[in-house]
């Protein structure tokens, strides 16, 4: 048995996420601490929604998704807390009776006003510990890199960037059915829900390419790792949609291939229309289909045909 047991410092970089949440622990169980001799009974973990609601008014869960850096489920998860805590309620969304937003209830406010003598001292407390081990200015300027180039993309570069350029672009085949549903279901239950439209298309690909549509697979070897498609939407008009790479490539080009390829599809079938609809949530993905020509545009007459969708996009040519 060694003499000395080593420490989470002992491993560098390996372990940087482990010591990252080790400390994001002692400082929420610092905060929290403070709170229940306060009479708080909420999380601290829970006040970044209210001081976006505080200061930013009626929102909906994809807009505190966005801000907050958090995927959709989880911030409905923790808004269901702050209802049953009474702190926000809901108001329908005079834009789209399917979505909720929320606010800060009366018993919200209060709360928040009555712990800005706490939050003061919290602030104190940091700045002193700062003054000898500066760390905001580091953690921002890491997020700002990693909102660029994730850790998974980072480390996929390292371990498949070389695999990267052996990917194909090919064209459905019958034989692809299974892969196709499959890693679409696997991204939507990632990020949303599966909704009734997305069983029909993902369980019968072949009708997309008999109406005139085009899908097409990234594969690499035998195994398809991407999808992409073309929906016919009416005369000369498309739907780009059912994007979706299998995670271990993600972040190496293969969507942006698979985005071309799609493009260049479009171009075959005679040009007209083309659109999509997504999520603001989806950050990356709109910074590539911007890149490839996509502008943001407002959405024609009548409810979009998916519930997550709150961004429309169109075509507009190569840039």
């Amino acid at each position: 048995m060694p003499s000395k047991l080593p420490s989470l410092h002992d491993y560098g970089e390996l372990l940087l996420a482990s010591r990252m949440r080790r400390l994001s622990e002692m400082l929420y169980a610092g905060v929290d601490a403070v709170y229940r001799e306060a009479g708080i009974t909420l999380s601290s973990s829970c006040f970044p929604i209210l001081f976006l609601l505080r200061d930013c008014g009626r929102l909906g869960i994809s807009e505190l998704a966005v801000q907050l850096g958090q995927s959709h489920p989880a911030v409905s998860q923790m808004s269901r807390k702050l209802l049953k805590a009474r702190v926000v309620r809901e108001w329908p969304d005079p834009a789209d009776e399917r979505r909720r937003l929320l606010s800060l209830s009366a018993r919200g406010s209060a709360l928040m006003k009555r712990l800005v003598p706490v939050w003061r001292a919290v602030s104190a407390a940091v700045k002193t510990l700062e003054a000898e081990f500066p760390l905001s200015a580091a953690l921002t300027g890491i997020d700002q890199a990693l909102a660029q180039r994730s850790v998974a993309r980072r480390i996929r570069e390292q371990l498949h960037g070389g695999e990267a350029a052996a990917v194909r672009i090919v064209p459905f085949e019958p034989r692809h059915a299974s892969a196709f549903k499959r890693l679409n279901l696997e991204w939507l239950r990632k990020y949303f829900r599966v909704e009734p439209i997305d069983e029909r298309v993902l369980s019968r690909p072949a009708a997309i390419q008999r109406r005139g549509g085009v899908v097409l697979l990234a594969q690499k070897g035998r195994e398809i790792i991407g999808t992409c498609a073309l929906l016919k939407a009416g005369e000369s008009r498309f739907e780009l949609s059912k994007m979706a790479i299998t995670e271990a490539y993600q972040g190496l080009g293969v969507g942006r291939r698979l985005l071309l390829a799609a493009l260049g599809a479009f171009e075959d079938l005679g040009g007209g229309e083309l659109f999509l609809e997504t999520n603001s949530i989806l950050a990356p993905a709109i910074r590539l289909y911007e890149s490839a020509g996509f502008v943001h545009a407002p959405r024609p007459a009548g409810p979009s045909h998916y519930v997550r969708a709150d961004v429309y996009m169109r075509y507009k040519g190569a840039p």
